[in-house]
């Protein structure tokens, strides 16, 4: 703490608000950052390096959900083929049928005429199908959209069950793939979050303990002139906190200039458009700085509770 800190203040022994109370824990924490600079410049990038790796998992994940999202809307489409014998009135009862299930977004019909132009422009002149304009073997079909991938496999069970329905096809095993990465993606970004927050707290505590050990005698100074116990802990916590803090900005800063460069050294247009989703806006700003001061101020706590003790 220095011999400055115990022979100037003793806010302890007498009676004060709590905001001078504050003023004076933060006045002397940020002395105690400057003093030590060299330990201060240690734990700060510890810090930054524990949030850092966080918010960039966090980010990545955030990104990497949204581009999974986006493409899993092209997995929410059923074909659906009637058979050869319906007409175009029993179609659209089906398609009106159908789009009263709760697990529709939509639904379009495909007149088989269409449908056989389609398939025209799919094999362009390597299969001659004009001849079989007057005389088309494709039986009328419906566009399914679902309101999410998680939902096709059901609506495929019930549409299937129709007698008007001869023919499903939808890619199942994509679908499924596609739904087990979500679920990989969302436990693996809550397993490491969990994992940082463990080893984030165990590197801050140890940084503080290592600070409070070298300090020890300015401590017992303070409490052998009256300083309360807490008026002795109080800036040692607020210099966890401000730890923290100083680390998240520097983390922030730091994910936001990778993020600029990656905006301008990127030519491969999907690239550059997975990043352009990784937005660093006001809600992750304050998580990110939110967990820098949480795990500072409380491994800061512990230490100081374990090493200052009421005499």
């Amino acid at each position: 703490m220095g011999g400055d800190w115990c022979a100037t203040k003793c806010v302890g022994c007498f009676g004060v608000n709590w905001l001078s109370l504050f003023a004076f824990f933060l006045t002397e924490a940020w002395i105690n950052l400057r003093r030590h600079g060299i330990a201060t410049f240690a734990t700060v990038m510890t810090v930054a390096q524990v949030v850092g790796i966080w918010g960039a998992f966090t980010l990545l994940s955030a990104g990497a959900q949204r581009w999974f999202l986006w493409e899993g809307a092209k997995l929410e489409r059923l074909c659906v083929f009637l058979k050869p014998t319906v007409d175009e009135p029993t179609a659209l009862r089906v398609k009106a049928e159908i789009q009263r299930m709760p697990q529709v977004a939509s639904v379009q019909f495909i007149h088989r005429d269409e449908g056989l132009q389609r398939l025209q422009k799919m094999f362009g002149n390597s299969v001659p199908l004009s001849d079989l304009v007057g005389h088309n073997p494709l039986p009328h079909a419906l566009e399914v959209t679902c309101r999410s991938p998680h939902s096709v496999a059901r609506c495929a069970a019930i549409i299937r069950r129709m007698p008007a329905v001869d023919e499903i096809a939808y890619p199942a095993a994509a679908v499924r793939r596609f739904l087990r990465i979500l679920r990989g993606i969302r436990v693996g970004a809550n397993a490491l979050s969990l994992l940082l927050a463990i080893a984030a707290f165990a590197l801050i505590y140890n940084a503080v303990r290592l600070s409070l050990y070298g300090r020890r005698n300015d401590i017992r100074i303070m409490q052998l002139v009256g300083a309360t116990v807490w008026t002795v802990r109080g800036p040692l916590i607020m210099e966890g906190a401000l730890y923290g803090a100083l680390g998240s900005v520097v983390a922030l800063g730091v994910l936001a200039g990778l993020r600029w460069l990656g905006l301008q050294s990127l030519d491969i247009g999907y690239l550059r458009g997975a990043l352009e989703t990784i937005q660093i806006n006001a809600q992750f700003v304050r998580q990110a700085v939110g967990l820098g001061v949480a795990l500072g101020t409380a491994s800061a706590t512990v230490a100081a509770v374990q090493l200052v003790k009421p005499q």
